[in-house]
Formats: structure tokens, C-alpha cells, sequence
């Protein structure tokens, strides 16, 4: 297999291996529409047991959105900012935190409530992280 021309096993192998998860820990979710395949990776953290969106990513084949999706994950924390959230589930007592990579805090916001009803979270506190 040539590295010029990577499979979509080899790219979803590549982005897994990234962040050291089992695949259980991290989940693709692909729309097609009007020829163009958008994936969105997000990560599980068995912790909270919550699921957040860490990216999305588009191109006219899947082997090029997730050709995306592997650049952004190798250089996002050189191009964006840190930020801590602070939440919990509604109507629960613990609090968790989480953090995200994004260009802004309502992007980090975003990344937090893809895929979930914004009434069944409280957040309390969202933090840009200190530059190191």
C-alpha cells in the first residue's frame, strides 16, 4: 500500500491511533449530500460517559474528507485555542470538565452540544486555557 494513496481502513486506523483510543472511544459519522461526504469524528470519554464532536471534515470522497480530518488532527493544536468546560448533566449533583480545541469559545461551544438536546446540560463555566 502506497502512502500517496491511503485507503479509508488506513486514514480511520491513522485518526484512531491519534488520540490512543479503542475504537469504542471514538465514532464517524458520515452524511452524503449533493456529492459531497462530510464526517464528523467525535470522541467518547467513559469517564462521564458523554460523546463530544472533535471535528468535522469534507471532500468530494470519503478517502478525502478523512484525508481532512487527519491534517486537522495532527496540526489542530497549533491553530487553535484551548478551552476548559465546565458542565454537568441536568438534574445531577457531579460536575465534569472537558476540554476543547477551536478557532473561538462558540466554536468550542458548538463542539460541545453537537448531537445533544442543549436542555439536558448545564454549563457553568467555559475557560480559555493559558498559551504554553
Amino acid at each position: 500500500m502506497s502512502m500517496d494513496h491511503p485507503t479509508e481502513d488506513r486514514l480511520l486506523l491513522d485518526i484512531r491511533s491519534y488520540f490512543g483510543y479503542t475504537q469504542d472511544q471514538v465514532e464517524f459519522n458520515w452524511i452524503e449530500s449533493d456529492g459531497i461526504h462530510e464526517v464528523a469524528l467525535f470522541t467518547y470519554n467513559p469517564r462521564h460517559t458523554h460523546r463530544f464532536l472533535f471535528h468535522k471534515a469534507s471532500g468530494s470522497t470519503r478517502i478525502q474528507a478523512l484525508q481532512t480530518l487527519l491534517n486537522y488532527t495532527q496540526t489542530h493544536r497549533d491553530r487553535e485555542l484551548s478551552y476548559t468546560i465546565q458542565w454537568r448533566v441536568a438534574g445531577e449533583v457531579e460536575f465534569h470538565t472537558s476540554y476543547f480545541s477551536a478557532g473561538n469559545i462558540l466554536m468550542a461551544l458548538d463542539k460541545f452540544f453537537e448531537g445533544r438536546d442543549p436542555h439536558t446540560v448545564q454549563v457553568f463555566s467555559v475557560m480559555l486555557n493559558p498559551m504554553s
